[in-house]
C-alpha cells in the first residue's frame, strides 16, 4: 500500500466508502480544489493496482478563532491560531475494518507535523463528518472544540 498525492490517473468514479457526501467530493471537488490550491488530496492504493483509491483524506492551511479551542489552549494563544486542517478522510467500503483510516491519519499527522516544523502552526484540526467520526479521532487524542463537537483539535506538541 502506498499514498501519493491524487492524480488525474486515479480510478475517482470506483471509489466508495458508504457516504454519498465523501464519494461526490472525491470524484467532483478533490482534483478542482487541488488545482486551484486549495487542498491537497492523499489516496492510499495497492501496488498491484495503482489507479483504485482505497482510501483518501485532504489537507489544507488553516486559521481558527481561539475560541474553538479548548480553554486551556485559548488562554496562552492570540485571538486567530494557524494550523492544517484535516477537511476529509475516507476508507473504501472493500477495505473497512482493516486498519486503513488510522493509516491515513497516521500519514496525516506526519504530513501536518512536517508543514508545521517548516511554517509553524498550533496542532491539526479535523471538521468531523458525524458524531461517530468525531469519537474516532478522540481515541486519538483529539479535543473537541467547546462550542462544535464536530471540529477537533490536536496540538502540535502530540504530533511531535
Amino acid at each position: 500500500m502506498q499514498i501519493t498525492p491524487l492524480t488525474g490517473s486515479h480510478d475517482r468514479q470506483g471509489f466508495d466508502c458508504g457516504r454519498d457526501e465523501l464519494n461526490i467530493w472525491l470524484r467532483q471537488v478533490a482534483r478542482q480544489h487541488q488545482t486551484k490550491g486549495l487542498s491537497k488530496t492523499f489516496v492510499a492504493t495497492l501496488d498491484a493496482e495503482p489507479s483504485r483509491i482505497c482510501g483518501y483524506y485532504a489537507l489544507t492551511l488553516a486559521e481558527l478563532e481561539g475560541r474553538h479551542l479548548p480553554l486551556a489552549w485559548r488562554k496562552k494563544l492570540p485571538q486567530r491560531i494557524p494550523g492544517v486542517r484535516l477537511g476529509r478522510l475516507a476508507v473504501d467500503v472493500r477495505h473497512h475494518g482493516k486498519g486503513l483510516g488510522e493509516l491515513l491519519l497516521m500519514d496525516a499527522l506526519h504530513r501536518a507535523q512536517r508543514i508545521q516544523v517548516e511554517a509553524g502552526g498550533v496542532g491539526l484540526f479535523v471538521d468531523a463528518i458525524d458524531e461517530r467520526a468525531a469519537g474516532y479521532y478522540q481515541r486519538f487524542g483529539f479535543q473537541c472544540a467547546p462550542d462544535n463537537a464536530l471540529l477537533l483539535f490536536l496540538p502540535t506538541q502530540i504530533l511531535a
